[in-house]
């Protein structure tokens, strides 16, 4: 099942959030997301980096953490093979991979940001949330994708 949502990703109460990063041992985390992900929970940003550093994490790959105490479970997607721009073979592998997870795994839901169309600079309309729509609606998970984002402070 899917939804897409207005809202704050990381204010949600979904069981893991996801995010596309670029593949192999880059230290692209400074910015988007990444970023904020870093300055909440540093503790993700460290396990995911030495996942990186090893190459074991190439285009399409999924390195998943499970949840901790005051945090959902994180799920980075080698969704881009430089810091710069996604690509659609490699978000389209990493979502099949998602899925199947998230099914073997039972996992509840997983929050998502419009991926790999914001700084990964894919076609949102076109592109990426057809994909989603696809390869994300069956299957017991609840994918939320923060088509919207808005925090707390923001108003209409």
């Amino acid at each position: 099942m899917i939804s897409f949502v207005a809202g704050d990703l990381l204010a949600g109460n979904e069981a893991y959030t996801a995010q596309g990063v670029a593949e192999g041992n880059q230290e692209g985390l400074g910015t988007g997301l990444a970023l904020k992900i870093s300055r909440r929970w540093p503790e993700v940003q460290v396990a995911f980096k030495k996942q990186a550093r090893s190459g074991n994490f190439s285009g399409g790959d999924i390195w998943t953490l499970k949840p901790g105490p005051g945090r959902p479970g994180f799920v980075y997607m080698a969704t881009q093979p430089d810091m710069y721009h996604a690509t659609m073979p490699y978000l389209r592998k990493a979502i099949r991979i998602l899925a199947k997870w998230a099914d073997r795994q039972s996992i509840e839901s997983v929050a998502l940001p419009k991926i790999g169309a914001g700084l990964g600079k894919l076609s949102w309309d076109e592109d990426v949330k057809p994909l989603l729509v696809e390869y994300l609606t069956p299957g017991p998970t609840h994918y939320v994708v923060y088509e919207i984002f808005r925090n707390e402070f923001e108003v209409d």
